[in-house]
């Protein structure tokens, strides 16, 4: 699979999850439905479930078998060498 087809599966999947998740906010301002509410989160977090899924096959295991050092990375700390001998 080419570099493009997975940028236009992740973007697909990731207007799914924003698409879903305002759903969400529709329905929270839309209707004093509990159920529905439910319904709309609940929807909206299988979708961002399968979005974390789809990048994680299409991004690689190593992604997530790193994800310390890039979380580090991400907020700017230093990666620890101690943590990172147990990777």
């Amino acid at each position: 699979m080419g570099v493009s087809m997975r940028k236009i599966v992740i973007g697909i999947a990731l207007l799914f999850v924003i698409g879903a998740w305002a759903g969400v906010v529709i329905a929270k301002l839309t209707t004093d439905s509990l159920a529905v509410f439910t319904l709309a989160v609940t929807a909206a977090a299988l979708a961002t479930e399968a979005l974390i899924w789809v990048a994680a096959i299409l991004g690689g295991w190593s992604i997530f078998a790193n994800r310390r050092a890039i979380w580090d990375r991400l907020r700017g700390r230093k990666p620890d060498a101690v943590k990172m001998e147990g990777v």
